[in-house]
């Protein structure tokens, strides 16, 4: 590797590898920083392993915080960025296929790096930018392979959550995924039911962003993980969904899949999420009862209403884009809710949404002129 290039990449994490190894310890940068800096991609997360324990870290910083001690990780606070340092660890005992009930602080780097998910995931990066790879990550990569580090039943019976980051790594690096490994997620596949639906989503949000998103998802589908998650299980229709939103994709999968939106609760989204979901749903109907689209462009925004047309071939996009609202909400109506108030005299209740909306609706589709004079003159007429 280039000197140049790492000083680059690596730029004041050098220092801290510096700092660690003056103090008569020994520190490596480890995990998906170096898998990134081999494909000479760019990444921002910069993980330190080390032999130092947790304590003698905060010793040597003067800045740091606790983010997993019991587990020997201190984050490192040092010229404005920030870095996870680790000590050398195996682990043992997973009883809930998630996380190790045991937790043995080592002097040996090779130990450490054993215990790792996947060969790419598990080489290591010294001060002068030499690789420590015990696993042939570098030849996995140039190969262009996802293969977990020794047997794959126990990397998965150890983290069931690494059989989706399988997937999640094929799609983003467009790898494929080594028979072993494959085959040991077909056979270890119901574990996932252990892990939490919120990791599980986490995952399939990045799987989703990836490049190879569609081969990864047809593979995932085609192990049969899916079975043991819910919402996913109901899926067999899918898309590439490169240029899709999560949300998006979500929708995708519960219409074309018909998914009751009860299991779409099930996967505990945000609420953010669900009624954007919900809403594409009402976009759906609208156009499908063929409500003008001057009132659906009123209520809903450009993006999502171009997202549902484009999904069914509902409109054309120059028909859309060239839909001139006259106007956006009901700040620019030339009456205000007082006014309306006034003139029908009648104690506030639901009936003024009604007639805000009727105001709106006919202004919208150029029945009624945006004007004081002729907004009065509706409102008498309605009354």
């Amino acid at each position: 590797m280039e000197t140049k290039s790492f000083k680059e990449k690596f730029g004041t994490a050098i220092e801290v590898l510096e700092i660690i190894n003056k103090a008569g310890f020994e520190s490596y940068f480890v995990g998906g920083c170096v898998r990134d800096y081999i494909l000479n991609k760019n990444f921002s997360d910069i993980d330190i392993t080390t032999n130092a324990l947790p304590e003698e870290i905060k010793e040597i910083f003067s800045k740091t915080i606790d983010t997993g001690i019991q587990h020997g990780t201190v984050t490192v606070l040092y010229k404005n960025n920030s870095y996870e340092i680790t000590t050398f660890r195996t682990e043992d005992n997973y009883s809930n296929h998630r996380s190790p009930d045991k937790v043995e602080f080592v002097n040996n780097l090779k130990d450490d790096l054993d215990r790792r998910d996947f060969t790419i995931n598990a080489m290591a990066l010294d001060i002068k930018g030499y690789i420590y790879d015990f696993h042939s990550g570098v030849n996995d990569i140039t190969n262009k392979i996802i293969k977990t580090v020794n047997n794959p039943n126990e990397r998965f019976f150890e983290d069931a959550l690494r059989m989706i980051r399988a997937f999640r790594f094929s799609s983003k690096l467009g790898f494929s995924i080594e028979n072993n490994t494959f085959n040991a997620i077909c056979k270890n596949s119901k574990l996932i039911e252990y892990v939490s639906i919120e990791r599980i989503i986490t995952e399939f949000k990045k799987l989703f962003e990836g490049m190879g998103n569609k081969k990864s998802f047809e593979l995932l589908l085609k192990s049969g993980i899916n079975i043991y998650i819910p919402f996913f299980k109901y899926v067999k229709k899918y898309n590439d969904f490169s240029k899709y939103t999560f949300c998006q994709i979500m929708y995708y999968l519960m219409f074309f899949n018909k998914i009751p939106i009860s299991e779409l609760k099930k996967l505990k989204l945000s609420n953010k999420e669900v009624s954007k979901v919900k809403e594409y749903d009402l976009i759906y109907s609208n156009f499908n009862l063929n409500i003008p689209i001057e009132k659906i462009l009123y209520q809903y925004s450009l993006e999502d209403v171009l997202f549902i047309s484009r999904l069914f071939n509902f409109m054309e996009d120059r028909k859309i884009l060239n839909t001139k609202l006259n106007i956006r909400s009901f700040n620019d109506v030339n009456i205000t809710s007082k006014e309306i108030i006034e003139l029908v005299n009648k104690t506030p209740g639901p009936w003024i949404k009604d007639i805000i909306k009727k105001i709106e609706n006919n202004i919208l589709l150029g029945r009624l002129k945006n004007d004081n004079n002729e907004i009065i003159k509706f409102i008498k007429e309605l009354n």
